[in-house]
């Protein structure tokens, strides 16, 4: 049987569990996060960043609590993962000095009191502003970042930690191993009177080749443990796992929903576009947490590419959106750009847009589209013969260590062939960018040939079409 979490908690909904339900009502997971550091960068202010993310209608982020720590300048100048003597995490400072990071050694045996305020705080801010928060108690390490960790032989006074980066992500060093799953334990005992948190264990496993059978059974004990864990707690939560080559939980029971990244497949991720097209049979949320960074490795569009992943996925039946975003660092907490404001209204759009519809009748729909006069990706859900929401760009996906979107430009006025049930329906053509209805039209189901040309657009368009009798 599915694991699922109490009732009260953010959990999978009994209605259609392709989606999540809170408080007896199907929701969406929509936002743009920042870099996962809010709460160990002592100094950013998560009630501005909070504040912006609510003015938008944007319900959702994602933390990794401490266990992984990001060398400064990697990705951004100024990086939220990279917090140098700012940083806050599970284990106290010794009176050792020598931590590469700056100051002095951690004591694993002793819990940092400062930080459980900190983290119990951003969670009481973020719930009480509709906004879901998913744990992530790892990513996997890569040699910069591993001497980073507390948990580095030379980062703790207790010397735990002793293998390379790759064997952090295996059970072979057991003392390491009793250390990972005590932090795991508390983060869940002090988390666990939450109802708007879901706890994943480790993001991209096995992206720096730790060997797939190994990634597995670590991952697998996480499991063990969480629920143990929860057994004895008030309150039980989802869990979950990034679905990654060679490391696979979309069909396993205990994960309660499917963890994606990036659009197909790349490097050893699996996109989540994909996983809509492979893995959707499991009938399971999905969700695509991480994208293009903007303004980090990707230089190009920021606002075009925001809305294209996110729009192809929530409208081909996704159920949690996050895109991967640096605007919000510590100097500039709320993200204030004139980019990342179009960044946010298009999200918002979008969940507009699907809230506007029966949203949680629907179902991923690859039968209702035959063929569209001028190339273009479709993406579409419906509820068979009463209600259809479709999603339509022209872009083509750019493969190599991440996967993004190259958006292409013109003029496009399509014509789109739908099989439809007999009855008569109103079609309304919307602009993802602004939410201006471009036109309306309707036409007579019955057949496999129903022809509906496309008002003017010059790169994606959304439409809804609804049985009127």
């Amino acid at each position: 049987m599915l694991r699922n979490a109490s009732r009260g908690v953010i959990r999978v909904s009994e209605k259609n569990p392709r989606y999540f339900e809170y408080k007896g009502k199907e929701i969406l997971l929509i936002t743009s996060a920042e870099h996962y550091g809010a709460v160990v960068s002592r100094n950013f202010d998560y009630v501005a960043y909070f504040d912006m993310l609510a003015e938008y209608g944007l319900n959702y982020t994602r933390i990794y609590p401490g266990a992984i720590i990001e060398p400064q300048g990697m990705w951004l100048v100024e990086d939220n993962l990279a917090p140098g003597t700012d940083m806050i995490v599970p284990w106290a400072r010794s009176d050792v000095p020598g931590y590469a990071g700056g100051g002095n050694k951690f004591d694993l045996y002793k819990w940092d009191a400062a930080y459980f305020e900190r983290l119990d705080d951003f969670l009481i801010q973020a719930e009480k502003r509709g906004i879901f928060v998913e744990i992530c108690f790892f990513n996997c390490q890569n040699k910069p970042y591993w001497v980073l960790s507390p948990l580095h032989k030379d980062a703790n006074i207790q010397g735990v930690g002793e293998c390379d980066h790759i064997g952090f992500q295996m059970l072979d060093d057991g003392a390491l191993v009793r250390e990972q799953c005590r932090y795991i334990e508390k983060i869940m005992l002090e988390t666990n009177k939450f109802d708007n948190v879901i706890y994943e264990f480790v993001d991209e496993p096995t992206l720096m080749l730790t060997p797939s059978h190994k990634a597995y059974h670590w991952i697998e004990k996480q499991f063990e443990l969480a629920i143990s864990v929860e057994e004895k707690l008030p309150k039980k939560h989802m869990l979950t796992q990034q679905l990654e080559i060679g490391v696979d939980f979309a069909g396993d029971d205990r994960a309660a929903f499917i963890v994606t990244q990036y659009l197909q497949l790349s490097s050893r991720q699996v996109g989540g576009v994909a996983a809509l097209n492979n893995v959707y049979c499991y009938n399971k949320p999905i969700e695509l947490n991480e994208t293009a960074y903007v303004p980090s490795w990707y230089d190009r569009e920021h606002t075009a590419i925001a809305r294209l992943e996110a729009w192809e996925f929530m409208v081909g039946g996704g159920a949690s959106f996050n895109q991967l975003n640096g605007y919000f660092v510590t100097s500039n907490p709320s993200g204030e750009h004139i980019i990342n404001r179009k960044i946010l209204n298009g999200l918002r759009n979008l969940r507009a847009f699907l809230e506007g519809m029966d949203f949680s009748a629907m179902s991923r729909d690859t039968r209702t589209v035959r063929a569209v006069s001028r190339g273009a990706s479709v993406n579409m859900i419906s509820d068979g013969g009463r209600q259809y929401a479709l999603y339509m760009h022209h872009s083509f996906p750019v493969i190599g260590g991440q996967t993004y979107y190259e958006p292409e430009y013109s003029v496009y006025e399509p014509v789109i062939t739908l099989s439809l049930p007999e009855g008569a329906y109103t079609v309304m053509f919307i602009e993802p960018e602004t939410l201006n209805v471009l036109g309306e039209t309707a036409v007579t189901g019955g057949s496999d040939a129903v022809r509906l040309t496309c008002p003017r657009y010059t790169l994606d368009i959304a439409a809804k079409i609804i049985k009127t009798n």
